[in-house]
């Protein structure tokens, strides 16, 4: 595979006049174009300034899938449309190689009042094929669709979804070697969205490039290997995609806890996590320092430099540490179903009710495994007093696939009316860092095995 980038972007910048009428606009134009001729050297300027992207520069590989994550209206539409062709950048430079199909907006580049099947023929005109190469292809693309008759309906009378489906087969079956896909797939159903991860799977093995854009974290960190977050118009997150999707969901919550008035006061250290560092035991503080708790207190230094990574608090309470045991000992390495305690010491420095205490397992690239919380074991209705201690001891088994593993924890409240914002008290993306021994007994598929019951029997 080619080391040469399919896509660069060098210093890439966008910006937009705002003119607050029409006349100002027709003023302007009347201005820029005869300026010249009048001898005005001094530029006229009816309208402000917004730069919609700035300084835009990072490089995607041939078979790499990268995600594009930031808030709505960070620039993210934009920065796409550029590298599709379709928005000419004001400043930088932009090199892409090779056919690039792009699903942008839902339905762009179909005519309603052409059918789906002759929208085919015309949007893969445009893509660069030939009637011959788009009936070779037809069936592969009306199947993929699957929209039965509307093939042959007014793509007007489609419903949202089927116009998706045929946008999708359309531009995944001309064989491009950069694929955009921006939020597209959030209107398919369950199995459609299956179907084209699939095939988003399949076209990134072979060799193409994807520019991901999408919300949903999970899908990021499951799809691409790297990602981007876009913040303001500019870059300001480029690595891993389980670093940077910690960094959004950083910003996320601290927009939550904004809007719901919380005093937010976070550090965030930009560097990845590290490997779990060697335990060395610190007093709490004098308060605590003659309890009978000093055992929180082994492995809490590395547990401090870990919880700075994109940590999100408002002060009301605080987790001191997290940690593993086996048959008593402490420790990162674990066999297939062992029994595991996970303790978690929280100072609580307000008296606080109604708060969740959550957990998940996450692999190193991200994706979730596992969820527990004290919602789950009915456990919402107590108090916290303020300058008290508390630990929360976990009892559970690992019957995980073998591999390393990563903690991350969380103090929030629930919203107190339907439909309102969580409350992040304290958010930790990365406590911990295990490791899973390869099970004995054979491997298993999946990441983790459920306990179930199994009854056999003889039906005549």
């Amino acid at each position: 595979m080619s080391t040469q980038p399919a896509i660069r972007l060098s210093n890439i910048g966008k910006c937009y006049r705002i003119f607050q009428n029409p006349q100002d606009r027709f003023k302007q134009a009347l201005w820029d174009r005869f300026s010249p001729i009048l001898n005005h050297k001094k530029p006229r300027q009816l309208y402000r300034e917004h730069w919609a992207l700035q300084d835009v520069s990072f490089e995607v590989l041939p078979g790499e899938a990268v995600g594009i994550l930031g808030r709505n209206g960070a620039g993210k539409s934009t920065l796409l449309q550029i590298i599709a062709g379709t928005l000419s950048p004001t400043e930088g430079a932009v090199e892409t190689s090779g056919r690039i199909t792009a699903l942008l907006e839902l339905g762009s580049g179909f005519n309603p009042e052409f059918t789906g099947r002759e929208n085919v023929f015309h949007n893969a005109q445009i893509l660069g094929l030939t009637r011959e190469e788009t009936l070779n292809r037809f069936d592969d693309i009306a199947g993929f669709a699957d929209i039965g008759d509307f093939l042959d309906q007014p793509v007007k009378t489609y419903s949202s979804g089927m116009m998706m489906r045929l946008a999708f087969a359309v531009q995944t079956a001309v064989e491009p070697q950069i694929l955009i896909v921006d939020e597209a797939l959030s209107v398919g159903d369950m199995f459609f969205q299956a179907k084209c991860m699939a095939r988003i799977n399949k076209l990134v093995d072979s060799g193409v490039s994807l520019l991901f854009v999408s919300h949903d974290i999970g899908a990021v960190r499951q799809v691409c290997k790297r990602a981007v977050l876009i913040d303001g118009g500019r870059v300001s997150g480029f690595g891993s995609a389980a670093a940077v999707t910690d960094k959004y969901v950083k910003l996320q919550l601290e927009d939550r806890n904004l809007a719901g008035g919380s005093n937010v006061g976070a550090e965030s250290d930009e560097k990845e996590p590290s490997s779990v560092e060697q335990a060395v035991p610190v007093v709490l503080n004098k308060d605590f320092a003659n309890s009978d708790f000093n055992d929180i207190t082994i492995g809490q230094e590395a547990f401090k430099k870990r919880a700075d990574y994109n940590r999100v608090s408002n002060g009301d309470a605080e987790v001191v540490n997290v940690q593993m045991l086996r048959n008593g000992d402490y420790t990162s390495d674990f066999d297939f179903d062992d029994e595991v305690l996970v303790k978690l010491s929280v100072l609580m420095h307000k008296t606080l009710e109604n708060l969740d205490v959550a957990f998940k397992v996450r692999t190193l690239q991200g994706t979730d495994v596992l969820f527990f919380d004290t919602r789950l074991k009915n456990e919402m209705h107590r108090i916290y007093e303020k300058g008290k201690l508390y630990a929360f001891n976990w009892k559970l088994k690992l019957p995980l696939m073998h591999g390393s593993y990563v903690l991350s924890c969380g103090l929030a409240h629930p919203p107190v009316v339907s439909g309102a914002e969580w409350q992040s008290v304290d958010v930790i993306p990365f406590v911990y860092e295990f490791r899973m021994s390869p099970r004995q007994h054979g491997m298993i598929d999946g990441y983790v095995t459920l306990p179930v019951e199994l009854d056999i029997s003889v039906l005549n």
